[in-house]
């Protein structure tokens, strides 16, 4: 257990407590989603005979979060090179062997040699060097790792505690040595580090004078410790010694390039032990002689090279204060073991002090010679090396695949990986805490086979955000825009390319399958488009461009399809896929969305039953119960990111899973299925998304984000219905407050913020956040505007609004108790400005875009109060109108595209950028963005009433330093303004970017 002291002048990170090693390696392997690790091993070939290879590759197995193995063998011939891949075979990482005594290599070799670039003797200086040059090659890893392959007291948490500096993707580290306590057996090893390295470097201080470099190297604990790790782009221009000076020479390298707070030393290790050299007393160019030797050389070289002059008498004198030093350290070192319990030879330690004595005069002498003096030690960087032989990192991969190709034997089974494992486990858990334990390990295995997570485990990803400033989503029917003689998706595809192109990012495609009624929400087959719409082949074009977002019609599906006639004749697949009422004893505390009855009779095989449907007959609920129908909905989403798309709209979620007794709704069974399903999504494309549609009170919306395991997007529902009545009262009180409530979304996920929906303005969220009064007050001139107010039942009978089905541009024709005015656009675009730039991700229904208004033919033609926000534009007659400057179509359209374009350059409207509310009356709703690197910041403000409303400039807090203005108008705030002025419905973004 270490202190928490930190020593010198870099950052020591200590092991304070047993953390659990799944905690580290569960954050390594989120960690490896942005920034993929490499292992790189210097292995000679008898370390594969002795007794510490073998269980290091053990427990490397089970390591979850490495992308890439590199294993450089050195001192081998081809039938012990065969064998080093048979050793390592076992590894499911599919390490990659370097056989450096192979003929390919040493090909490669020579034609390194005739530039001069070639390390110039063999040793594990060489093989490290050739093995980062293929860690550049392969251009898998961003953090890599280095430790050697005869640690005897090796466990797999040493890597993990030594790679996570350098991964986290919130730390500045470059370079991270690993330290350790050299106890082992009883006794204190480390006998260079401890006798030659620290009291040499004390004498350097003394007698030379203390320096940054000095200073900076008696930082460390272990210096010699061959476990490091670093970033990939570090290992370009690093020149490292071919001789044993490679632990002082990385280390000095790394003071030469980079600030000292992006160095670190870790705790890797209580115990610690592995293969020791020996002292070798009567030979000076093996063992820790000549280890000693080379790492004074490498030291005087340093320090030469920062300006210090040695001569013959200054070793003499350096050698005089090291011996003193050393032996003083020695009776340190005693009492210390003394007191600890532990052997200690204080002869033998004491011959070692005199031969070391003896090196470090004689390296000073070599030093010194100048015959020696044009030696070069370093090996050269790969950024010098690509710059003589463009090609060789395409030869070096070559050469080693070859290898591996010619001497390879058997391959590795995948469901051994380690990833693999990981997966299948935290679906394991998942399943039964749905299913139970009884039945696990069979649904498991099914999800891992059907959903081919195996296959997709052990794939290498690099996922940056999944959103920022420029996503902006256009929600809309595949046949929203139809022209004569075109499939509708064609349309769409038209129309995002050549009016949305550098507009919207993505585009969220409202049910495209065959369906029966509902608009789309009634799906006949998940796996077909309706033919009348297009194919996957339009859908794929169209996520060529933009990112495609589609719905997953989860908790229902239509009575027409396939799987519900299964049903009524008794045959599968389908004769157990439904919710039967006679499994339910009691249902009077069921939550409804819809004023019908809850159970519908239908004819079977088996005579009468009644199927459990929550939104109409026809959408007859899904019986996840069964996980055989929780398998059928992995397979559409595999369909699905295979015709391309990325964001899953989970539609009526809440409503999953049944429970006798109880609401039917956000139950545990529920957000379980959606952490188990964003698993399976997220291990087969990384950058998949999935958003929830829960149409309810703010407070169950939330639970929807779970702990970072479930939706990575909510709809903010709560939104709509206070936004449209800020606008038409003229009061943000209500917004305010609502907005000042809610909480940050954390990294990786985000509110989905719209206004306007395909449904209508939903009233339930707003429910606990304005009074019935005000309720009643919005339905009410909402109705005037040509609205209409849907109904749900309550488990009393009792029916209470749940939504209003109204165009938005209709909604907002006036204001609360008054009729309609000629603040209609302005209000309209103010409510629109608001939403770009409220934290979250914007999205814009197609008719918010174009200022649709009400269809009430649509309504009387289809008899369905949600036809009159669903509009079927003819592509001409709509051309024709955004045309005509005398409509407000053109002026909708155009206004909101140049607003989105603005937002999309704005770093301070990242999703997950920090907002605060400001307080300016109650007719003015303003609010601060500041980026995630606190850069820029937006002051945004907006007046929400048909009055001109004055903000003095003093108390936005403008930093005066910096200048300021408005974005959406260029207007600068000059010195000496003292208000910013705000016509009716006006908006002003100021900023200092």
């Amino acid at each position: 257990m270490g202190d928490f002291h930190q020593h010198g002048i870099i950052t020591t990170l200590h092991q304070l407590n047993d953390r659990p090693l799944e905690d580290l390696e569960n954050e390594l392997v989120q960690f490896s989603k942005k920034k993929p690790m490499a292992l790189v091993l210097p292995s000679l070939f008898s370390e594969l005979e002795g007794p510490a290879l073998s269980k290091i590759v053990d427990e490397i197995a089970q390591v979850p979060y490495l992308d890439q193995i590199i294993i450089g063998l050195d001192r081998a011939n081809e039938e012990q090179y065969r064998y080093a891949l048979d050793f390592f075979s076992r590894l499911p990482q599919q390490p990659k062997v370097l056989w450096n005594d192979g003929p390919r290599l040493r090909k490669l070799d020579a034609k390194l040699q005739e530039k001069g670039l070639a390390p110039e003797e063999p040793g594990k200086g060489r093989n490290v060097w050739y093995m980062f040059g293929y860690v550049l090659a392969s251009e898998k890893a961003e953090a890599v790792a280095l430790h050697d392959c005869d640690i005897t007291t090796y466990s797999r948490d040493m890597l993990a505690r030594l790679i996570y500096p350098v991964a986290h993707p919130s730390f500045s580290y470059k370079f991270c040595k690993g330290y350790y306590a050299r106890v082992a057996n009883n006794s204190m090893n480390g006998r260079v580090c401890r006798l030659l390295v620290t009291p040499l470097l004390r004498t350097l201080k003394k007698v030379c004078g203390a320096n940054d470099y000095l200073n900076y190297l008696d930082s460390f604990r272990y210096p010699l410790a061959g476990e490091f790790s670093l970033a990939r782009d570090v290992i370009e221009d690093i020149r490292i010694p071919s001789d044993w000076g490679l632990e002082m020479g990385t280390l000095s390298e790394m003071h030469r390039n980079y600030a000292t707070n992006q160095i670190c030393q870790v705790d890797i290790a209580d115990i610690y032990d592995h293969k020791h050299q020996d002292l070798s007393l009567e030979d000076k160019t093996r063992g820790l002689s000549k280890m000693s030797s080379d790492i004074a050389k490498s030291l005087y070289r340093k320090m030469a090279t920062q300006g210090e002059v040695f001569s013959p008498e200054r070793i003499r004198t350096i050698k005089a204060t090291y011996y003193r030093i050393a032996l003083d350290m020695v009776d340190s070192y005693h009492n210390d073991a003394v007191m600890n319990g532990l052997k200690y030879d204080r002869h033998t330690e004491g011959l070692a002090v005199e031969a070391f004595a003896e090196n470090v005069m004689q390296a000073g002498h070599e030093f010194l010679d100048p015959e020696k003096s044009m030696e070069t030690p370093f090996m050269p960087s790969w950024n010098r090396v690509q710059s003589a032989f463009p090609d060789i990192m395409d030869e070096l991969l070559e050469a080693v695949d070859a290898d591996m190709r010619e001497f390879g034997g058997k391959a590795y089974d995948q469901a051994n990986h380690p990833r693999v494992q990981q997966v299948r486990l935290r679906v394991e858990q998942h399943v039964q805490m749905v299913y139970g334990e009884e039945n696990a390990a069979e649904i498991t295995s099914e999800i891992m086979e059907e959903g081919g997570l195996t296959e997709a485990a052990v794939e290498v990803h690099n996922v940056a955000d999944k959103w920022d400033e420029n996503d902006v989503y256009t929600i809309t029917y595949a046949d929203s825009i139809k022209r004569e003689g075109e499939k509708p998706l064609h349309t769409l595809q038209h129309m995002l390319r050549t009016h949305l192109r550098g507009v919207t990012s993505g585009v969220h495609i409202l049910p495209f399958c065959p369906f029966t009624s509902d608009h789309g929400f009634s799906v006949v087959d998940y796996h077909k488009v309706k033919p009348e719409f297009g194919s996957w082949q339009d859908i794929r074009e169209i996520s060529n461009d933009f990112t495609v977002m589609a719905d997953l019609v989860i908790n229902h599906c239509s009575s027409e399809s396939e799987w519900f006639k299964n049903f009524k004749e008794g045959r599968d697949p389908g004769s157990d896929y439904f919710v039967l009422g006679e499994d339910y004893e009691d249902v009077s505390q069921v939550v409804r969305p819809r004023p019908h009855p809850l159970l519908t009779p239908v004819e079977t095989a088996d005579g009468v039953k009644e199927v459990w449907c929550t939104f109409s007959a026809d959408q007859v609920d899904l019986n996840f119960r069964n996980p055989k129908v929780l398998i059928e909905f992995i397979r559409v989403i595999r369909r699905y990111l295979a015709e391309g798309v990325k964001v899953f709209r989970l539609d009526a979620i809440a409503f999953l899973w049944k429970e006798s007794g109880t609401s039917c709704v956000h139950l545990d069974q529920t957000h379980e299925i959606i952490k188990l399903l964003r698993l399976v999504l997220e291990t087969l494309e990384p950058e998949a998304v999935i958003i929830t549609e829960t149409n309810v009170p703010n407070k169950e919306n939330l639970s929807y984000f779970g702990n970072d395991n479930e939706a990575h997007m909510i709809y903010n529902f709560s939104l709509p219905p206070l936004l449209v009545n800020t606008m038409l009262s003229g009061d943000c009180t209500h917004l305010k407050t609502w907005m000042m409530s809610m909480p940050p979304a954390r990294r990786g996920r985000s509110y989905f913020n719209f206004i306007a929906s395909h449904d209508g303005i939903g009233l339930r969220p707003a429910e606990g956040l304005l009074s019935d009064d005000e309720l009643k007050g919005l339905t009410d001139t909402l109705c005037s505007f040509g609205g209409e107010i849907s109904m749900r039942k309550m488990p009393d009978g009792q029916l209470k609004p749940y939504e209003a089905n109204i165009s938005l541009f209709s909604a907002l024709a006036g204001k609360i108790g008054g009729s309609r005015d000629q603040w209609q656009v302005e209000r309209f675009l103010c409510a629109h400005t608001i939403m770009l730039a409220l934290e979250g991700v914007p999205a814009f229904y197609i008719h918010s875009l174009l200022g649709t208004e009400n269809d009430t033919q649509g309504v009387a033609e289809s008899g369905e109060l949600r036809a009159i926000n669903r509009h079927k534009w003819d592509a001409e007659e709509l051309k024709q109108k955004l045309e005509d400057s005398s409509l407000h179509h053109g002026k909708v359209f155009d206004s909101l595209r140049e607003l989105i374009k603005i937002r999309r350059k704005q770093p301070a409207f990242h999703p997950n950028a920090t907002q605060y509310t400001l307080h300016f009356g109650k007719e003015v709703f303003a609010f601060w963005r500041a980026s995630l690197n606190r850069d820029q910041s937006v002051f945004a403000l907006h007046n929400i009433s048909d009055k001109k409303q004055s903000i003095p400039i003093v108390e936005l807090n403008l930093v005066a330093t910096e200048s300021w203005y408005d974005l959406l108008t260029g207007a600068k705030i000059t010195e000496g303004m003292q208000c910013v002025e705000l016509e009716p419905y006006e908006c002003v973004w100021v900023t200092n970017l």
